[in-house]
């Protein structure tokens, strides 16, 4: 439920120094009505209903219980109560079961072309990073997070679900506890033992919490979510990794989201939203793997918030989106995906990466604002920009985005679209692009400037390209290694 007012404004800071910090470098108001807390005795009141409350939100201004109708009817007719929503949804980690694989990572990594990062020793350093995930379970024991835990830079861990097991790493609850282990490896894992790279944010500050159950759907996990936003703005986290969606999949098909409401509009796309607007934080989520599922196809909530930077997946060879990603839907009047890269088993491995290469760029420029960091990674996209709702700007490349960071004045290719009358545009190409580097030879066939009717890749050996329009299409994007070209039929 939403409640109608809060208490006055306190005479005193509610966050912590570093949050106000964090805002004062953004311009951001220091004092906001989102950081008072929700009256407590509308709380008391709940309680003395005979209605226990299991989650308050001060940023929402909002409590979660467990009413009957007759209860609920009742809450109706208090002063205190704003609006009465019914909880429906729940949250599923938008990556497989697959364990974390070293080589898949390794790939990832070197398709964004991280060198100029390294050339700069860049790595994260001083960024707080946030995770919110499934679970961490024996994450201290993995080779290529070892130097994270033994440096002392995760610095908080709670559990949400259950919180006797915030100071803990070695409990496992259901099978996707491991799941946050695995992601926070592709964000910011080295093994020196091995020499091997699995995330950009290696010397990052690590904020994490657990607000999915793996075994159980519940609701309330929306609500365990938010109170992790809110925790990890009050210790001044800058940037927030996550890999959980809402969409289908309850116990009960009839609490199921509709595809139609993945337009930014839910509980907790509203709460990411405010995150990003009023507290400044940088929110990077995994698109979700319902690219191949019939009835559904599209992103999870909260990806659809429009201020999130929502990552898809890639294949290595073409820079095409893997079956399993999800696209963006027709209806919103932004585009989703934001940018993509490459995962082998689900985008949960393509977020982080992507939250790594945020890391170092953060770590370059402490006052860039959410807005200013998207629009960054946005424009560094090999496709920019010609988005699409398959891949949105496509691979970032962290060498143009270092450049867009360092210089707002950098140059960036230009690309002007062709206007092409008639039915027929052939292109020679002359050089055969090398196998992950700069992606295949791909045509993304579109019924308008962004959303994709089919990708359709070429041999890489193909020589002359001739494309012949299909009924419907309206745009086509050609992307022949490093050269795109956008084509609009007349």
């Amino acid at each position: 439920m939403l409640f109608k007012d809060k208490p006055a404004t306190a005479s005193h800071p509610l966050v912590s120094e570093a949050t106000l910090q964090q805002r004062q470098l953004q311009r951001l108001p220091l004092s906001q009505v989102s950081d008072q807390p929700v009256h407590q005795a509308y709380l008391d009141s709940l309680t003395s209903r005979g209605l226990p409350v299991t989650s308050v939100s001060k940023w929402l201004n909002a409590a979660a219980v467990t009413a009957n109708p007759a209860q609920a009817h009742s809450l109706w007719q208090a002063s205190f109560v704003q609006e009465l929503r019914p909880i429906t949804g729940f949250l599923v980690p938008t990556g497989g079961t697959t364990p974390y694989k070293v080589h898949y990572m390794s790939k990832a990594l070197n398709q964004l072309k991280p060198e100029p990062l390294f050339a700069a020793g860049l790595t994260g350093q001083g960024v707080k990073v946030g995770v919110i995930d499934a679970g961490f379970f024996e994450a201290p024991k993995k080779p290529g997070l070892m130097p994270i835990f033994e440096s002392g830079r995760v610095k908080a861990y709670r559990d949400f679900v259950n919180p006797a097991q915030s100071q803990t790493f070695n409990k496992r609850e259901s099978l996707m506890d491991a799941h946050g282990t695995d992601v926070l490896l592709c964000l910011g894992g080295s093994d020196p033992n091995e020499k091997v790279l699995s995330g950009l944010a290696t010397e990052a500050e690590f904020y994490l919490a657990r607000t999915d159950h793996g075994a159980r759907e519940e609701r309330i996990e929306e609500e365990y979510f938010v109170r992790a936003l809110e925790w990890m703005d009050s210790l001044g986290v800058r940037l927030i990794n996550s890999s959980l969606g809402y969409g289908t999949g309850f116990d009960n098909p009839a609490e199921n989201y509709t595809p139609e409401q993945m337009d930014g509009s839910s509980f907790i796309a509203k709460a990411v939203q405010m995150a990003v607007e009023q507290k400044g934080m940088m929110f990077i989520i995994a698109a979700g793997n319902d690219g191949g599922t019939r009835k559904w196809q599209i992103i999870n909530t909260p990806a659809d918030a429009p201020g999130v930077l929502t990552v898809g997946a890639t294949d290595y060879a073409t820079w095409t989106k893997q079956g399993y990603s999800s696209i963006g839907p027709k209806f919103l009047p932004y585009l989703k995906p934001d940018v993509a890269c490459f995962a082998a088993s689900g985008t949960s491995f393509s977020a982080p990466i992507i939250t790594g290469l945020a890391a170092c760029l953060l770590e370059e420029n402490p006052s860039l604002t959410p807005q200013q960091l998207t629009e960054i990674i946005r424009k560094s996209g090999h496709l920019y920009p010609f988005g699409n709702n398959y891949v949105g700007y496509g691979v970032p490349d962290a060498g143009k985005a270092l450049e867009l960071v360092q210089e707002a004045t950098a140059k960036l290719p230009i690309r002007v679209p062709f206007l092409i009358h008639g039915n027929r545009f052939a292109f020679r190409s002359r050089s055969v692009p090398a196998i992950g580097e700069n992606g295949g030879i791909v045509l993304f066939r579109k019924a308008s400037e962004t959303m994709v009717m089919s990708q359709q890749k070429l041999s890489s050996r193909t020589k002359k390209i001739v494309v012949k329009r299909l009924p419907g299409e309206t745009h086509t994007t050609l992307q022949v290694g490093p050269k795109v070209f956008e084509l609009i039929w007349q």
